[in-house]
């Protein structure tokens, strides 16, 4: 019995300190909680804000070159630059501002007052090295594709991309026939028709026809089709077969609607992560 009493004597003991003891833990370690909460709150803030203003500032500065650029590259009649100094400034503003704007009439523009081969052909590079660059970008995404094909003109000459051995991207598949060689291989007309997979029906099909010179750009001169996808064809050189007839030497880039170019996708991805973190260490 003596026992038996002893252990309720504890246990009623022990039910009288508990509230108290709860209420000490919770007096320490609702605070503490509700205070790293806030914290972290902070962090994020201030790390959402540090970005926006580095972000802010990094256009300003864009701006401002960007307006230089453009103020040399015109220039004034007192000011005429030679014809090397704008293929030098046109470099600069395409390697700087290719991503934010179309730069074809620019290219267009400086061709028609270049009279040298060797210049046009500077010009020519030039924008090949642009293209390359966003070929590039766009070569790297997850859900892109990308094909190089040699085009010879003619229908019997037509390709199909992705090939039929392949799935298709996103229910598409193109074909493409190379219409004409432009005079002075400045340009390719190509008719393209969208296939989407399972069609039976030719009337369900989209057709296009265009002109693809070496100053399109795949950011820019790109064709939106269903299923948010989108394609860009490239002119990457005129070649010249052993019969020496000539081919047209294209690329072709499926990629997804939604892409995000490069100089937008650091800030939005550290954001992103900084976000993630916090949210794992709640």
């Amino acid at each position: 019995m003596e026992t038996k009493d002893k252990s309720r004597d504890w246990v009623d003991t022990l039910a009288k300190l508990l509230p108290g003891i709860g209420a000490i833990i919770a007096g320490i370690f609702i605070p503490l909680v509700i205070h790293i909460n806030a914290e972290r709150s902070r962090s994020n803030q201030l790390y959402t804000e540090i970005v926006s203003k580095r972000e802010m500032a990094d256009t300003e500065l864009r701006a401002k070159m960007f307006e230089n650029l453009i103020k040399c590259f015109f220039g004034s009649t007192s000011q005429q630059k030679t014809n090397k100094e704008k293929l030098t400034l046109l470099r600069l503003l395409a390697l700087n501002f290719h991503e934010f704007f179309d730069l074809k009439p620019l290219f267009e523009e400086l061709e028609t007052e270049l009279g040298e081969i060797e210049e046009k052909n500077k010009l020519r590079e030039i924008a090949k090295e642009i293209a390359g660059k966003q070929e590039a970008l766009l070569s790297h995404i997850k859900e892109g594709m990308v094909f190089e094909r040699v085009l010879y003109e003619g229908e019997e000459n037509g390709i199909i991309v992705p090939p039929e051995d392949m799935n298709p991207y996103r229910d598409h598949r193109l074909g493409i026939v190379l219409k004409e060689i432009g005079q002075n291989e400045a340009y390719v007309k190509l008719h393209v028709i969208d296939i989407p997979e399972g069609v039976k029906d030719v009337g369900e099909t989209a057709e296009l026809c265009f002109e693809v010179s070496f100053y399109d750009m795949p950011f820019i001169d790109n064709t939106k089709l269903f299923n948010a996808t989108r394609f860009a064809i490239t002119l990457k050189d005129i070649v010249m077969d052993e019969k020496q007839k000539k081919a047209a030497r294209i690329k072709i880039i499926f990629f997804p609607e939604t892409y995000m170019s490069t100089r937008d996708r650091p800030y939005l991805d550290e954001m992103l992560q900084q976000l993630r973190k916090s949210k794992k260490g709640i």
